[in-house]
């Protein structure tokens, strides 16, 4: 119910049903539980995503990563993306909304997410414009793409509990999508060494990092493509977005 429905009616009773399922929102908000799930939906890049804890609740600094890839394929006429990690759907959803020329792959290794985020290309119309694939990171993808952005888990193992906490977030999201290895990069590192594979010459790549990895990030990319490379900051002045171009005579 909007709240101007309830400003215009204070006299209104609220059911005893309704106040119950209330009062167990409210009990499970105070375990922690995220409000996200608690709704079904968590709004980004001005479009609500349905979600549950089958996939990670969109953040908004992932909002820097479309940003970024919408620059890099505006020029192109009917550029093909892929989206590595899927998850929701939220950033291959998101990018064809606002970018008609676009089309994009989706890849997630979980068939649950993929559940989800095909929910979410039918709710916002653009089912058509979506290729869904499961598999482990650009494993699924056998063509050329002019672009692939990737929202990775970089959490390192070591962090990942005092982070979550007990009130936090990722004490209920899916573990898979938030922990990469020792060092965090353990999931980025082994797609960009298949990134030659599907890039297109002179295509980009672009993955979101924890600040600190950044520089890590830079150097993988810019081992694997041979061109140039360049770091993007959140609204906090964080780090946020490692962007590649890959060379135009780079082998592979």
């Amino acid at each position: 119910m909007p709240k101007e429905t309830i400003y215009a009616h204070p006299e209104e009773r609220v059911p005893d049903a309704l106040a119950r399922d209330f009062a167990q929102l409210v009990h499970r908000r105070a375990g922690g539980e995220p409000v996200a799930y608690l709704r079904g939906w968590k709004e980004f890049y001005g479009l609500r995503f349905a979600v549950d804890p089958r996939v990670l609740i969109p953040r908004p600094e992932t909002e820097v990563l479309l940003d970024a890839a919408r620059d890099v394929v505006r020029a192109a006429r009917a550029a093909l993306v892929a989206d590595v990690g899927t998850g929701s759907g939220a950033i291959a959803v998101a990018l064809v909304v606002h970018e008609p020329s676009v089309r994009a792959i989706a890849t997630d290794a979980s068939e649950d997410a993929l559940a989800v985020a095909r929910e979410n290309a039918r709710a916002h119309g653009v089912a058509h414009r979506v290729d869904f694939r499961r598999g482990d990171l650009l494993a699924p993808i056998h063509e050329r793409v002019d672009a692939v952005v990737a929202n990775l888990p970089y959490l390192r193992e070591a962090d990942a509990g005092r982070l979550a906490g007990e009130r936090t977030s990722l004490r209920f999201e899916p573990a898979t999508a938030v922990v990469a290895g020792a060092d965090g990069l353990a999931l980025i590192r082994r797609c960009v060494s298949d990134l030659p594979r599907v890039l297109a010459p002179e295509g980009g790549a672009l993955f979101e990092c924890d600040p600190p990895q950044a520089l890590a990030v830079s150097r993988l990319l810019s081992a694997a493509l041979g061109g140039t490379t360049r770091i993007v900051r959140d609204l906090a002045g964080d780090a946020r977005v490692v962007i590649a171009q890959r060379s135009r005579d780079a082998s592979g």
